[in-house]
């Protein structure tokens, strides 16, 4: 993956899409090159095969970015790219246009095994300390709690990184998003990648569940690209829903 843009491939893409809002003809062999940031942190197997799916269907030819979840935004709201995996909030409304959404996000708090948590609202987590990755949002109410009822410690870096800081104290409880329902799946993915499964739980009901999406901000040419993935989407419905219920 790379994680800079290509200004021949932005010039190209820029005017693929001009032929399209003119309306001419492309033929069935042109092939659009979209640039599209994905977060770092993300399960890169399972996110490369989504969009290999969603691209073959649309004719794209994916330009990716993995870089970290604050610069995800960031290249999508100045229109250098698409960003995936962008789940709906007031303030992102104002920013992108969303496509149809792609799969459902669970978010799940992690726990020390010898620190258990019954957690019901966020009154629960109050005087706690919370990891989570930097940039994400998690919902207004979330937001609205956030150094009222609890601290957050904001950290770049996978999902083994945040793991060993909450087995190392830096805090009581940790966020992390898995399209799974299932807090065994997270469990079973924990133990291959973070070496700690001995040590912390999962807690057996996600804090909430987020469809995600594609965005583009508002205006720029990137939007229209959306409606071309909606239409991907629908025809790969069947694919897509055994990717997201495979291991990867």
């Amino acid at each position: 993956m790379t994680s800079a843009i290509d200004p021949l491939q932005r010039r190209r893409l820029l005017f693929t899409l001009a032929a399209i809002s003119a309306g001419k003809a492309l033929g069935r062999e042109a092939v659009l090159p979209v640039p599209i940031a994905v977060s770092e942190s993300s399960r890169r197997p399972f996110v490369g095969q989504m969009l290999k799916l969603i691209g073959q269907a649309a004719g794209i030819e994916w330009q990716i970015h993995s870089v970290p979840w604050a610069r995800v935004l960031l290249m999508a709201e100045s229109g250098q790219a698409l960003a995936f995996g962008v789940s709906r909030s007031a303030s992102r409304e104002r920013l992108f246009e969303f496509s149809e959404p792609v799969f459902n996000n669970h978010v799940w708090m992690v726990v020390r095994r010898d620190q258990p948590l019954n957690f019901r609202s966020m009154e629960d987590l109050r005087g706690r300390v919370i990891c989570v990755t930097r940039g994400i949002s998690y919902g207004s109410a979330f937001e609205a709690a956030k150094g009222e009822l609890f601290r957050l410690e904001s950290v770049d870096g996978n999902l083994g990184a945040r793991a060993r800081m909450l087995v190392a104290g830096r805090c009581d409880v940790m966020l992390t998003s898995h399209r799974s329902a299932q807090a065994w799946v997270l469990e079973k993915v924990m133990r291959k990648e973070s070496g700690h499964s001995a040590s912390i739980a999962v807690l057996p009901v996600p804090m909430q569940v987020d469809p995600v999406h594609f965005v583009a901000a508002r205006g720029q040419a990137l939007a229209q690209v959306l409606p071309r993935l909606n239409l991907a989407m629908r025809r790969q419905a069947e694919a897509m829903r055994a990717l997201i219920n495979s291991e990867l």
